[in-house]
């Protein structure tokens, strides 16, 4: 059937995204909660039943809201390692000690699917990015993040897809109406990527193989999916690659799920 791969929803009021090889499906955080979260499924022709796991980034409300619901009328089995279980536990009060791992850090198979998690640069405790190998194809998820460090580049390096964060445009965050602090949060180590960070990336994945980039936690306030669009095309036609041909070049929002991408 070969790897299935779906950003159901993204940005800073619930991100979701769906991966599957057929056999083992999965979903990489649930800040939305059933109601939400389950025709958004249904209109790609999966049942929130069907999910066999689910795997936690970090612990902010976005990325985590819709999980006690899930848990409690489906009881999927939810991943997470143990300070960003503990932090969960902390905003949601639920149990989540059953949720840990032990091989959680050096990597995990959840059925016919192979978890590497890898360390991430964001405020939260202990925040990760994931790759995964579905199908014999490899899929990296890497969102929330200040910066791109080589450690998180070796990880995701030579995937063939790789949903990346695409969070502001520079110009639009100076000049809206988030106060200095915030601005200065965002634009930090820990904070989020801008167009221009996430080009840069874009360009050194396809470099390294990858064939499909979807920009994804695009802010709503400070980014349109137009602009970073527009900067990571523009930085890849520069270097040589034809975005269509060479590599297929996608933009997640909020409100509208992607198409499904197979691989």
């Amino acid at each position: 059937m070969g790897a299935r791969i779906c950003v159901l929803a993204s940005g800073s009021k619930g991100n979701c995204t769906y991966i599957s090889d057929g056999v083992t499906n999965l979903l990489i955080d649930a800040g939305l909660v059933c109601k939400r979260l389950e025709p958004l499924l249904r209109a790609k022709g999966v049942e929130l039943s069907s999910i066999n796991g689910i795997l936690v980034t970090h612990e902010h409300t976005d990325h985590i809201m819709g999980l006690r619901s899930i848990e409690t009328k489906y009881n999927i089995p939810i991943y997470a390692n143990q300070r960003t279980a503990a932090s969960v536990d902390i905003r949601l009060h639920v149990n989540t000690s059953k949720w840990i791992r032990n091989d959680f850090e050096s990597g995990f198979k959840l059925g016919t699917i192979q978890v590497i998690p890898f360390r991430t640069s964001h405020d939260a405790v202990n925040s990760v990015g994931f790759s995964l190998i579905v199908d014999g194809k490899k899929i990296s998820y890497v969102t929330d993040l200040g910066y791109v460090t080589q450690g998180v580049f070796n990880a995701v390096k030579g995937s063939d897809l790789v949903i990346l964060e695409a969070n502001h445009d520079l110009k639009m965050l100076a000049n809206g109406r988030y106060p200095l602090e915030l601005q200065a949060r965002i634009k930090s180590n820990t904070g989020h990527l801008s167009n221009i960070q996430a080009a840069e990336v874009a360009l050194a994945l396809a470099k390294s193989g990858t064939k499909c980039i979807i920009l994804a936690h695009l802010s709503e306030e400070n980014n349109t999916p137009e602009l970073a669009w527009g900067v990571c095309y523009d930085s890849l036609v520069k270097n040589g690659f034809n975005p269509g041909k060479d590599i297929y070049l996608m933009v997640a929002t909020q409100n509208v799920s992607t198409p499904m991408v197979t691989l």
